[in-house]
């Protein structure tokens, strides 16, 4: 990885638009390291870190205004009382069990729709008009999320 970073290197790496770079700058996640000499910001390779960890917690769920003090946090120096490593094991852990309940809900929905497909798997060669004898239609209609 290059040491200065143009904005196209940048996006390229932390698979991003150059919007998506100027906001966080807006935003104050990221700051360019200079400038060249036809006035082009230069970023340093931690860029493309702090960019991939906002994407990151950007799909835990954590606002930017949220993103931007976590970075902050792992920026500081003050670890008096241990309060920074305490704020940021906190917050991993509770993404962690965000994280959880997440994994359980999809891992549910996925033997849902697998057994969805395999008692309907017959379905799709069936010449009847419609179901109403065996009411499988009816569930792959509704991806089996009705109870009766």
């Amino acid at each position: 990885m290059k040491e200065n970073m143009l904005i196209g290197e940048v996006c390229r790496q932390a698979d991003c638009t150059p919007r998506t770079v100027r906001h966080y700058e807006t935003q104050r996640i990221i700051t360019p390291i200079g400038t060249t000499r036809g006035g082009r910001k230069l970023y340093s390779k931690d860029t493309v870190t702090v960019i991939r960890t906002v994407q990151l917690l950007k799909r835990l769920g954590y606002s930017l205004k949220d993103i931007r003090k976590t970075i902050n946090l792992t920026k500081s120096s003050d670890t008096r009382h241990r309060r920074v490593t305490k704020r940021l094991r906190g917050m991993l852990s509770e993404s962690l069990s965000s994280i959880d309940a997440e994994l359980d809900i999809l891992a549910a929905s996925r033997r849902k729709i697998a057994d969805l497909l395999e008692k309907t798997e017959k379905c799709e060669f069936c010449a009847a008009a419609d179901c109403e004898e065996c009411g499988k239609l009816k569930d792959l209609r509704t991806l089996g999320l009705l109870q009766e």
